[in-house]
C-alpha cells in the first residue's frame, strides 16, 4: 500500500495510515520499502561565534560532553544522531568572484552554488537544491515546503530558494496557510470561477468539531485492527500531534459559511486565528520593503515580531513533522531571518543581530567594538538558535516511523548564511546534520572533510568584557573543501540518481572562487556515508 491520505472523503483531514508498518503486509512479496526518505534544511542568519559552537572534538566520536562544553548544549541528548562535518566552504564569497553585498552572495548562492545577478534583485543565477531534490523525490515532483516566521519576504537578504534562475521562492510564513494546505479542511478554491463542492463534513468542522472528531469512527475502526505496539504508538504520537498541532492555532469554534472558506480572511474564523492574531504572529512591512527590523523594532512591531519567532516558528515545525507523517513534502526548509532586534524568551537587545554580529551595532564593517557585552548578546542568540533546531530534533525523533524515527529517515541539516558574522567569511561552516537519512550518513561523529586540523576560528578573541578596541580579525584560516560535494552526498542520501542508475557527482555552478573553470572536484564526500 502506497502511503497516502486516507479518510480524506469523511473530513478532509490529513490522516495517513501507511507510516505504519505492520499494515504493510500485504505488499507484494519481496517490494521494496516504501519508506520516504527527506531533506530538510534548518537555515540561520549573520554566522555565530565559530569557537564555542564547534565541539572540542575535530575528528572522531562526539559525545554529549563535546556539546555541553558550548553552544550546541540543547543537543546533547541527540548525540548518537548528530553529525558534525568540518571544513566545509561555500564558494562564492565577498571579494572572490564577486564584490557585492556578502549577506546578499550568502544567500543567492548559498543553495545554488552559483553567482548573484546583480540586475536582477541580485538572485540566482540557478536553481535552488531544494527544488531539484523536491522534483527528483517529492510524490508528484511538487515544490518544496519553503518556511519562515515573520514578514512575507521577496528581499535577497531573506530568501535561500529559487525555482528557476533568477525567480525567487518566497517562504511561507503564515502558519494557517501550511495548516490548511496540510488538513485540506476547507476544500480548495477553483481554478477558473464557479463554486467549491461543500461536503457535510465542511459544516462540521464549521461549527466548531476537531478534525479528530468527525474522523473517530473510522479511526476506531482503524486501531482494532491487529498491528504491532509500535504501530499503535504511532496512532496516538500522530494524534497527539494534530491536536497539538489544532489546539495551538486555537481550535475551531466559530461558525462561518464552509462555502465562504476558499479565502484565506474566511479561512481564520474557523481557527479562532483573527486578522489581529494573524498579523501579530507575522509583522509586516518591514522585512518585506527592504527596510530592517532592527531600526524600528519597538512597540506592537516588537510584539508581533516576539510571537512569531517563539509560538508561530514552534507551530512551523509541528507542520513539518506533519507534512512528513501524511508524506506530503520531502524536501523543507525552515529558514529565520536574520535582520530582527532579539526581545522574548528572557532575551532584551536594543540593537538588531546584524548589528551584533558585525560586533557595532549597526551596518558598518571594521573599526571599533560598538557595543558593550555584544559578545553575550551574540551568545544568547546562538544558544536560542541551537535551542530551536534541537526542539525540531527532538520532535522527529519522538515520532516512529518504519523501523526507526521520523528524524532517523531524514537529513535535518543546520546550515548557517556565514561562519563569523563580523568577518562575513563562509569557510569553516558550522553546519550540523540530524539524522542518518535511512543509514546513508554516519552519526555520532566528527568528521573533518578538509586537510589539517579545522580551525574554529577566533570570534571571541576581540570585543570582550565590553571593551571597545579594535574588532580585528574575527575568522578563521583553512576549511575549503566546497560545499557543493555535501550537497551531492545529501542528494544521493535522499535516494536521488542519474538516469543510468549511478550516484550524483556534481551540482551547481562553481566550486571554486569563482564560475570558472566550473566543477573541478565532482562526487560526494565518502567519509561522510556508511557506504550504504
Amino acid at each position: 500500500m502506497k502511503r497516502r491520505v486516507f479518510l480524506r472523503g469523511v473530513a478532509g483531514a490529513a490522516l495517513a495510515a501507511p507510516f505504519l508498518s505492520s499494515l504493510h503486509e500485504k505488499k507484494a512479496k519481496g517490494a521494496a520499502s516504501t519508506t520516504p526518505v527527506r531533506n530538510v534544511f534548518f537555515y540561520t542568519h549573520n554566522g555565530c561565534l565559530t569557537d564555542k559552537w564547534f565541539p572540542k572534538t575535530t575528528n572522531g566520536a562526539l559525545t554529549a560532553s563535546d556539546l555541553m562544553a558550548g553552544t550546541l548544549a540543547p543537543l546533547a541528548p541527540y548525540v548518537s544522531k548528530l553529525m558534525v562535518p568540518r571544513g566545509f566552504r561555500s564558494m562564492n564569497q565577498y571579494g572572490s568572484g564577486q564584490t557585492i553585498d556578502p549577506h546578499d552572495q550568502a544567500c543567492g548562492s548559498k543553495l545554488t552554488c552559483a553567482p548573484i545577478d546583480s540586475a536582477n534583485k541580485r538572485y540566482a543565477t540557478a536553481v535552488s537544491l531544494d527544488h531539484v531534490i523536491a522534483e527528483a523525490i517529492n510524490p508528484a515532483g511538487k515544490d518544496p515546503l519553503v518556511l519562515s516566521v515573520g514578514a512575507a519576504s521577496t528581499s535577497i537578504k531573506e530568501i535561500i530558494s529559487f525555482s528557476a534562475p533568477g525567480t525567487a521562492f518566497p517562504a511561507t510564513v503564515n502558519p494557517t496557510t501550511v495548516y490548511n494546505q496540510l488538513t485540506g479542511l476547507f476544500g480548495s478554491a477553483p481554478a477558473t470561477g464557479g463554486t467549491t463542492t461543500v461536503t457535510p463534513a465542511d459544516y462540521h468542522v464549521a461549527r466548531g468539531k476537531s478534525a479528530i472528531d468527525l474522523v473517530s469512527g473510522d479511526l476506531n475502526r482503524f486501531k482494532a485492527l491487529k498491528m504491532s505496539g509500535a504501530d499503535q504508538k504511532r496512532i496516538a504520537d500522530w494524534l497527539d500531534l494534530l491536536r497539538q498541532t489544532e489546539t495551538g492555532m486555537g481550535g475551531m469554534g466559530t461558525m462561518v459559511s464552509p462555502s465562504s472558506c476558499t479565502s484565506a480572511t474566511a479561512m481564520a474564523p474557523p481557527l479562532n486565528i483573527t486578522q489581529a492574531a494573524v498579523t501579530a504572529g507575522s509583522p509586516t512591512g518591514a522585512i518585506a520593503t527592504g527596510a530592517f527590523v532592527g531600526t524600528n523594532n519597538t512597540g506592537t512591531g516588537a510584539a508581533n515580531l516576539a510571537t512569531s519567532f517563539t509560538l508561530g516558528g514552534d507551530m512551523m515545525m509541528n507542520l513539518i513533522a506533519l507534512s512528513m507523517i501524511c508524506d506530503t513534502n520531502r524536501s523543507i526548509i525552515m529558514l529565520y531571518p536574520g535582520y530582527v532586534t532579539f526581545n522574548w524568551d528572557g532575551i532584551m537587545h536594543t540593537h538588531d543581530h546584524h548589528g551584533l554580529s558585525h560586533r557595532t551595532g549597526d551596518f558598518s564593517v571594521g573599526g571599533s567594538c560598538g557595543v558593550a557585552n555584544v559578545l553575550d548578546m551574540i551568545q544568547q542568540i546562538d544558544s536560542w538558535y541551537a535551542g530551536k533546531f534541537a526542539k525540531l530534533v527532538g520532535l522527529l525523533d519522538s515520532i516512529g516511523e518504519g523501523d526507526g524515527t521520523l528524524l532517523d529517515h531524514t537529513a535535518t541539516t543546520w546550515l548557517p548564511e556565514l561562519s563569523d558574522g563580523a568577518t562575513h567569511n563562509t569557510n569553516n561552516l558550522p553546519i550540523m546534520i540530524a539524522g542518518s537519512a535511512n543509514g546513508y550518513l554516519k552519526t555520532g561523529q566528527v568528521i573533518n572533510v578538509d586537510t589539517g586540523t579545522p580551525d574554529a576560528g577566533k570570534s571571541t578573541s576581540t570585543c570582550q568584557d565590553g571593551s571597545s578596541g579594535s574588532i580585528g580579525y574575527t575568522g578563521s584560516m583553512g576549511g575549503n573543501t566546497p560545499i557543493n560535494k555535501l550537497y551531492v552526498t545529501l542528494m544521493n542520501a535522499v535516494g536521488m540518481r542519474n538516469a543510468d542508475g549511478s550516484k550524483i557527482t556534481t551540482f551547481g555552478v562553481m566550486d571554486g572562487m569563482n564560475a570558472n573553470p566550473g566543477i573541478s572536484n565532482p562526487g560526494e564526500v565518502t567519509s561522510l556515508t556508511t557506504g550504504k
